[in-house]
């Protein structure tokens, strides 16, 4: 495939060095790093891990290897993002920003500097790297691609978690975990299942052939999952808060975020392909990862 089969309107040559920086920033899609990097921070705390070197080693293993999920998903997906409702403009491969060649230097780079960085953290930290690229090939990588598969949704909350329980196990230097982090990894594994982002594409998607969640069983069974999975994150937190596990000072928040969330779903599924109905449903993952995070601090004892 030619290395600038994905340019758009100019050559990707001709892109400043400027434009360049900020299309690799936006290969990374930091917005999805911050709300598993908030937990882990709070993790380290809890634990009374202070070591700050382990802690910046961990969390440059994690950006890298958050960045080579995304570049990996922008790479394959360049094609059918040119024509996404979502994802037009956001895919630096697809737009030219990026050339073929330079993305996939990046996929072959950055889980080699995670495994470094990981390595640096501490024997604890490794798996981390090792499982993401597992994932990575499970979820985008053919013969696999089960991000066209309607069971693949699994997958994304999945990829939310291990970062947590890495984290944990690198702060608290042990595969063995308290009660509260069971808590959160399922707070985590239900409060990211979204599949509500494959809507706005439902139909390219059915054009294409792709057998994704959306177009196996359709926009409304996709809100209904969504509705649920947000709604059983707030119940695990508050089971957490009432047995003692976690603090409640992060439930108020978190009722809040949530209720808004339900709000955005309850406009209905033919309003979830609108784009910017389903970023206001994202846009609650990060405060109800703030809720999670101001529970774990306030359990610290």
């Amino acid at each position: 495939m030619s290395s600038m089969s994905f340019a758009r309107g100019k050559s990707t040559a001709t892109w400043s060095l400027k434009e360049k920086t900020k299309a690799v920033i936006r290969q990374f899609r930091f917005f999805f790093a911050i709300p598993p990097m908030l937990v882990i921070v709070a993790t380290f705390i809890a634990v009374r891990n202070y070591d700050l070197a382990r802690l910046f080693w961990f969390s440059l293993s994690f950006i890298f290897v958050g960045g080579f999920l995304s570049s990996v998903n922008n790479t394959l997906d360049a094609e059918i993002d040119r024509s996404s409702k979502l994802m037009d403009t956001q895919n630096p491969v697809a737009t030219g920003e990026l050339s073929y060649r330079e993305a996939q230097t990046m996929n072959l780079l950055l889980p080699v500097l995670s495994l470094i960085a990981a390595v640096l953290a501490g024997p604890y930290s490794v798996g981390l790297p090792i499982m993401a690229v597992m994932l990575v090939a499970l979820y985008d990588v053919k013969p696999f691609r089960f991000k066209d598969r309607p069971l693949g949704v699994l997958i994304i909350p999945l990829s939310q978690c291990i970062p947590f329980y890495f984290g944990y196990t690198s702060a608290a230097s042990s595969y063995v975990p308290p009660p509260w982090v069971v808590a959160v990894i399922a707070f985590l594994y239900f409060n990211t299942a979204t599949v509500t982002h494959h809507v706005p594409d439902m139909e390219l998607d059915l054009k294409l052939g792709i057998r994704n969640f959306v177009t196996t069983y359709g926009s409304e069974m996709a809100r209904r999952y969504d509705m649920v999975s947000v709604f059983l994150a707030a119940v695990v937190l508050t089971i957490s808060v009432v047995v003692g596990y976690l603090s409640i000072l992060g439930l108020p928040l978190l009722l809040l975020s949530v209720a808004r969330q339900l709000r955005v779903m309850h406009s209905g599924a033919r309003a979830l392909r609108d784009p910017v109905v389903v970023k206001k449903f994202l846009s609650g993952l990060l405060p109800n990862s703030v809720a999670v995070t101001i529970s774990i601090l306030g359990s610290m004892r």
